[in-house]
């Protein structure tokens, strides 16, 4: 057997040498008939055959690679859920550098983890020794040119992973690749970059899912394009990662004789001015940039939201120019092949806006990019046809109280058009590299949420990074424009993007780096440019306002306005009954959501500001009090209203039994609130402790006990359920660490119990004696 391989090892290497010692000009002569694309690599193709001519200037160079899904195939196991695996979608980026090894051309992983800094200090010195190389393949060189190499391409197109759809196939859910059906289609040549179009055939995956009917075998159909490019020779000057505000790129940093440290830098797109436009730049003179971010829109989306699309690319157009640039960023739509020939799907240089027709309620904008500074490097928008529907059901929810067009089963086209340029301007912001800012849709009071001229000039909050939609803070006969309803790009939006991409003066990078510091400095005494993630009870998701209480307290009464609007709930067919069944049961989500958000408050804290001694401030006594009433209002004592079966079987929903999932829900985010209420209590002077928490619930739950009053239906199921919540904290059922909290839980149930036995024999309404006697005899082990 070893002589065996000796044998065809020694041949390989004749064969090689034997190549070697050939012109590229005299190996491919007769090679015909012969196609020829010049550019990155030359590329020659006979028949089946692909080679590629490569440059010896190219060795050493970084390159990326991506696969673009051009077309899938119809699949019985498309799951809704799932948002990868449409036409635009892309595999990578992955990266790659080319070295000459005797006669093998090695295609190698780029080692990106580490950042030496000083190679000769001795942890970098460990580091550079230690530091492992993937070799993806190696290629015989088939014959020289004077500067250049020849090397045969179509196996390793075909076959490496570098190329396939295989390293994404959990996501695609695809498993054995039918290779006899692989075909390369295309292949074209760019100065730059190299396009090659790929048919490949796939069986679906065998893999089982729970909850999911397992699918017959079969065959799929994948047009995918491939795109590799080569990366700049100087990389991006690299900007060190503030407070959360950009996406990150995470390094292990080597210096000098310093311990490796790990440095987060942010990632951004490649925005430079030429050198001509530097003084004016420095002047405060906006200029265009060399390359501009031009998005290009999917011709497969709806012709009405191609403007919507543009517009929402454009809204971030004044940030660009506050950073100093002018013409930085836009849309349009994308060219037909006689508009621009060099247009492709996969050639990722050109970003790109996704029109994807599913029942997914979603879009995205992610922000690949390359390793070694964080450079935005491709960009594929993925906006979901479905996502209107979530869209209007947010709207009509909280916009439905003060503008009628809500109530339309199909909203009308300005309405839409605002709605897609939401969601729209919240992915670019995501593709220009911005994390999520949940702190934004807490600075303006509910007073200016409902004045017109402030919010034409501010919008509802200081960044659309936040997870908030529309102005719920608004009464009915509250007066506001159509594009004051909704978030749009703010005043951190446009803080963040000059913070990042603002060329800052300094004659090296550490000192525009000092330059950009000091900037931050004096710009974030202004508390609207602050970020802040979920640590600080103002920073939480769909929120809205500086006072919770408020705003949310208004959300809930436009609920109420809108369920009593009978005409609404009569559904005329079986399109509209789904509509309206979408609505109401956002309602129940929304009631759900404005409840949490409050009840975050019990126990909660906030970051302090700047010119606070503390790093975190505790909520005080008396505004969870205020939290406390709110709950007495909208939770101890149910909304019937939201539950009217005039209401309900109109639109063929059980109400019971929503009733009951609502409250199992809200309970037990109470019951939560209560845990944080007993870890913070005696944290800073005067916090609410459990004690009180519980005689407040109890006032409020128990009321008409006190004076022999009947309890409506839906209390005495309150009533019931709380019981049961904490007996489960009592018995041992759920976790209860503290004592203090314990014994005040029993304390509690022993008040609930006796009240209960007065009230028994105090009632006379049948249906409220017998949750009492129901739960005095729940209760007897105490």
């Amino acid at each position: 057997m070893l002589k065996r391989f000796s044998c065809a090892a020694l041949f390989s290497l004749c064969l090689s040498s034997l190549y070697a010692q050939q012109s590229i000009d005299g190996f491919l002569k007769g090679k015909s008939p012969m196609r020829i694309s010049s550019g990155m690599f030359t590329t020659y193709r006979s028949g089946e055959h692909i080679y590629w001519e490569i440059p010896d200037s190219l060795m050493g160079r970084s390159f990326v690679v991506t696969t673009t899904i051009l077309s899938a195939p119809a699949r019985p196991d498309r799951d809704m859920e799932k948002k990868f695996g449409y036409a635009g979608d892309i595999v990578g980026p992955v990266f790659f550098s080319l070295a000459k090894k005797g006669d093998e051309l090695w295609i190698m992983d780029v080692p990106h983890e580490q950042l030496i800094e000083d190679s000769l200090g001795t942890y970098a010195r460990i580091a550079l020794q230690s530091e492992k190389t993937k070799l993806y393949k190696r290629l015989p060189v088939l014959a020289y040119g004077a500067t250049s190499i020849l090397v045969e391409a179509d196996d390793l197109l075909l076959n490496s992973p570098l190329f396939t759809l295989d390293m994404a196939s959990f996501d695609l859910r695809i498993g054995a690749r039918i290779r006899e059906k692989d075909c390369i289609r295309t292949i074209k040549s760019y100065p730059d970059r190299i396009l090659v179009e790929i048919f490949r055939s796939y069986g679906n995956s065998s893999m089982s899912f729970p909850g999911k009917k397992a699918i017959e075998p079969y065959k799929g159909n994948w047009e995918t394009g491939v795109y590799i490019g080569l990366l700049p020779k100087e990389s991006l000057e690299r900007i060190p990662s503030q407070s959360g505000t950009f996406f990150t790129l995470n390094k292990k940093i080597f210096k000098g004789e310093e311990p490796p440290r790990r440095k987060s830098f942010i990632k951004r797109w490649r925005l430079e001015i030429r050198p001509e436009d530097r003084i004016k730049y420095e002047r405060g003179e906006l200029v265009e940039p060399i390359k501009p971010i031009i998005f290009y829109i999917d011709r497969n989306t709806p012709t009405k939201f191609v403007n919507s699309m543009i517009e929402a690319v454009r809204d971030w157009q004044p940030a660009f120019e506050q950073a100093g640039f002018k013409n930085a960023i836009d849309a349009r739509l994308a060219p037909t092949e006689v508009e621009d020939p060099d247009f492709h799907l996969c050639d990722v240089s050109y970003p790109f806006i996704s029109w994807k027709v599913s029942g997914q309620n979603n879009a995205y904008g992610p922000t690949p990019c390359e390793p070694r500074s964080g450079e935005i490097i491709a960009c594929h928008i993925g906006v979901f046809s479905s996502v209107l529907n979530l869209l209007q059901k947010w709207y009509f929810v909280q916009c439905g109280a003060n503008d009628p067009a809500a109530w339309d089963v199909v909203l009308p086209d300005s309405l839409q058009h605002e709605l897609i340029k939401l969601v729209l301007t919240h992915e670019v912001g995501h593709t220009l590299g911005l994390e999520h800012n949940f702190l934004g849709s807490s600075h303006y009071s509910v007073e200016q949420l409902r004045d017109n001229d402030f919010l034409s000039r501010w919008s509802i909050g200081t960044s659309i990074m936040d997870y908030v939609r529309y102005n719920y803070a608004l009464r009915p006969n509250d007066s506001v424009d159509l594009s004051n309803r909704r978030i749009r790009v703010g005043v951190y939006d446009k803080w963040a993007i000059e913070w990042a991409y603002r060329i800052f003066p300094g004659k090296d990078s550490a000192e525009r780096e000092r330059n950009r510091n000091s900037w931050s400095q004096q710009t974030l005494q202004n508390p609207w440019l602050r970020f802040a993630g979920g640590a600080d009870v103002r920073a939480q998701a769909e929120d809205l306002s500086n006072n919770h209480i408020e705003a949310n307290t208004q959300g809930i009464e436009n609920l109420k306005f809108l369920c009593q609007q009978r005409h609404l709930w009569k559904p005329t067919d079986r399109i509209a009954l789904r509509v309206w069944q979408g609505r109401y049961r956002s309602m129940l989500d929304h009631y759900r959501q404005w409840v949490e958000h409050i009840y975050a408050h019990l126990g909660g804290k906030r970051i302090a500001d700047i010119n606070e001694d503390e790093f975190y401030i505790s909520e005080t006594a008396e505004y969870n009090r205020k939290v406390l009433d709110f709950i007495q209002s909208y939770v101890l004592n149910p909304p019937d209203w939201l539950f009217d079966k005039q209401l309900t079987e109109c639109l063929e929903i059980d109400a019971t039994h929503e009733f009951e999932q609502f409250y199992q829900q809200l309970l037990g985010g109470l019951l939560r609130a209560l845990h944080r209420v007993d870890k913070v209590a005696g944290v800073q002077h005067e916090m609410l402790g459990s004690r009180e928490f519980l005689q407040k619930m109890h006032h409020g739950l128990f009321d008409e006990w006190r004076v022999g009053a009947t309890v409506g239906k839906m209390k005495l199921h309150v009533q019931k359920h709380y019981v049961e919540e904490l007996m489960k904290l009592v018995v041992g059922q759920e976790s209860v660490t503290s004592s203090e909290l314990l014994s005040n839980l029993i304390e509690a149930l022993q008040q609930i119990r006796k009240d209960a036995l007065a009230y028994s024999l105090l009632t006379t309404d049948s249906a409220s004696r017998f949750v009492a006697r129901w739960i005095i005899e729940y209760t007897s082990d105490l």
